[in-house]
């Protein structure tokens, strides 16, 4: 569609482009001048010469968000999968009560989720940081993955059913192969959410070597250490690192996996 515009409609769309880019460079540029400003990369050594277990911190962001992604792939690939190519009772009913979860004010559920795992003693764990998070995240990628499933067709699965492949193996062989691109779609978007999380943590973690790495940003904030701008400004490039990185290194594969699905035939 893009390359059937003429070049003055080109021209007003890229400049449009432009313009929403760098709403969100600028902010992020004059982050990383700020964090340099006055002792440069000390900023950065001083960061880590507060006091603050940062380095656990890290570890402790990094590890929720990959067991965040490794459950929110498998359980919603699977899901996916059976919505999209399997018949069975109540499918639809089923399906739309999962899409309704999305409605539902995450702040509404925090009080009983907070006594169910309390009585559970399963605060200030991995298991509270990792589970209530990844549910909230479940629809969104049931729906990315059914919408690309169901671009796909049927053809591949009757085939594989006249040679004898039970349902397992055509998900595991045929579609969740295929599929990558929305896969890739979900992994960035739910390590994004976990990595940036600050009220899951602020929730269920009651010690400071349970606490992410956002936890840190605003216990530096909040602190005497964050009448020094420039450090807290450190602290903010490096939480931004990792999900731009990931970003960028899977930007090609975001367009595909979003966009399938939207029109069929």
């Amino acid at each position: 569609m893009f390359s059937n515009m003429s070049f003055k409609q080109k021209l007003i769309i890229q400049a449009v482009l432009v313009f929403l880019s760098m709403i969100y460079i600028i902010p992020l540029i004059n982050v990383l001048i700020l964090s340099l400003r006055g002792g440069g990369v000390e900023n950065y050594k001083q960061l880590f010469s507060t006091g603050m277990p940062l380095g656990r911190m890290l570890f402790n962001s990094f590890f929720v968000a990959f067991l965040q992604v490794v459950l929110i792939v498998f359980v919603s690939s699977i899901s996916a999968f059976a919505f999209s190519k399997m018949d069975f009772k109540y499918k639809n009913i089923i399906y739309t009560l999962v899409m309704l979860t999305m409605s539902i004010p995450l702040i509404s559920l925090m009080t009983p989720l907070f006594t169910i795992l309390k009585g559970l003693k399963l605060t200030n764990t991995y298991t509270a940081l990792v589970l209530p998070a990844a549910t909230f995240w479940m629809p969104v990628a049931i729906l990315i993955q059914k919408n690309y499933y169901d671009s796909l067709g049927n053809e591949l699965m009757e085939a594989a059913r006249v040679d004898g492949c039970n349902w397992f193996t055509i998900y595991k062989k045929i579609y969740f192969p295929i599929g990558m691109p929305a896969t890739i779609n979900v992994i960035v978007f739910a390590f994004m959410q976990s990595w940036n999380d600050y009220l899951n943590p602020l929730l269920f973690s009651k010690t400071m070597d349970m606490y992410t790495f956002p936890m840190a940003v605003v216990s530096i904030t909040t602190t005497i250490r964050g009448s020094r701008p420039e450090v807290v400004a450190a602290c903010l490039v490096i939480m931004a690192i990792p999900s731009i990185l990931l970003y960028v290194s899977l930007q090609k594969y975001l367009g595909e996996g979003m966009t399938a699905g939207a029109v069929k035939g």
